[in-house]
């Protein structure tokens, strides 16, 4: 009986022993797995959750290898069976498609990329084809007013959504700056997306001048935007045309505004404080030629502004023009105009040349002579 009792006493001791090591060893579990957790978590591996939707879009065997850990083998699967329906044209299941692998790796760009370049630009010139060629008055309509318009729509949602999903990668933000750019016309939230995306580690620099750009074409902005493209242009590592064209048409903003806001006598006190801002002598000069015999005057602000180191090539080139005016000088001028048009040809502007023409023409300079031969002329 005794050992009996003993023998109980043992057994329940061990029990109790074994309850105690377990919990133990579960609180010692908590911090290791929270910590662990944390990883997972990190590195996009508790992104997906398996939704109803995403179960309704699955097959079964799909939805079962997903939640078993085999999501980028079933997302690879459905990124090949959008570009199927991509090559039927069947726009409804490449958005159903894409929605499953974008759902399945998030953090994965590409996926989103796809999905709104499907929508946003092969859909919609799938439909924009569709509108040339349709005889019918309602169709056309419903295509204009109401497809076309909600596949953009769906790009732009689809590169949003992927923009939050992927904040380190340039990508998907560039892609929303595209389509506010090429699909909406709205430079300024394209100009903000744009910024959004240069500021990835991983951005090419392109996309900054795609900011200032389109920051450019924002009426309202041109302060900002001159503080934003001057820098580009004072970098001087890429001088691209449209860095050009925008470095002077904004100029010339700053100019206006100095004119319309200064006398002649205001400007000559303000140039004697800062001789190193060039824009100064600029805006005098365009003061000078709006009166009838200011022309002398206008050219020799222009000389004193090209002394300046730090002065746009294009002054150059509007100096040149402006000594042409006078029959005297035409032909030194017009030495001075050919030189800088072989030399840079990106400062020349479409009116610039044909101008320049009608200067050749005047001084009846030969065919084999001249720089302007009618073709070749530079766009604005």
């Amino acid at each position: 009986m005794n050992n009996h009792i003993k023998f109980n006493l043992s057994k329940y001791g061990r029990i109790l022993l074994c309850i105690a090591v377990l919990v133990s060893f579960g609180f010692i579990r908590i911090p290791l797995e929270s910590s662990t957790e944390n990883e997972l978590e990190k590195y996009g591996f508790r992104d997906w959750v398996p939704d109803i939707s995403a179960r309704e879009q699955l097959t079964q065997a799909g939805f079962l290898g997903a939640i078993g850990g085999f999501r980028s083998l079933v997302a690879s699967i459905y990124d090949l069976r959008a570009h199927e329906a991509f090559r039927d044209k069947d726009w409804a299941s490449v958005e159903r498609f894409r929605k499953i692998t974008t759902s399945l790796q998030p953090r994965f760009s590409k996926h989103w990329d796809l999905a709104a370049w499907d929508m946003a630009w092969n859909a919609y010139a799938y439909y924009r084809s569709r509108l040339e060629f349709s005889e019918d008055d309602l169709e056309k309509w419903q295509i204009e007013k109401m497809i076309m318009p909600n596949y953009v729509e769906k790009g732009l949602n689809f590169a949003k959504e992927g923009a939050k999903w992927t904040p380190e990668s340039y990508l998907l933000p560039m892609v929303v700056g595209d389509i506010y750019s090429q699909k909406y016309n709205n430079p300024k939230l394209a100009a903000d997306w744009y910024f959004k995306s240069s500021q990835a580690e991983d951005a090419p620099t392109y996309i900054f001048r795609a900011y200032a750009t389109h920051l450019a074409k924002c009426k309202g902005m041109e302060e900002e935007a001159y503080g934003v493209v001057s820098n580009l242009y004072n970098d001087g590592k890429i001088r691209t045309l449209t860095i050009r064209r925008d470095m002077e048409r904004l100029e010339d903003f700053m100019i206006n505004k100095l004119v319309q806001t200064n006398s002649v006598d205001q400007l000559t006190a303000m140039i004697e404080k800062t001789p190193s801002n060039y824009l100064l002598n600029a805006a005098l000069a365009e003061h000078y030629l709006k009166s009838d015999d200011g022309t002398d005057l206008a050219i020799e602000a222009y000389r004193v502004l090209l002394k300046n180191p730090k002065s746009p090539q294009f002054y150059r080139r509007k100096f040149g023009f402006l000594v042409a005016l006078n029959p005297e000088t035409q032909r030194s001028a017009y030495q001075l105009l050919k030189k800088m048009y072989t030399s840079i040809p990106q400062i020349f502007r479409e009116k610039d040349l044909i101008e320049l023409s009608k200067i050749e023409k005047s001084l009846n300079i030969p065919l084999n002579e001249k720089v302007i031969k009618g073709s070749g002329l530079i766009n604005d």
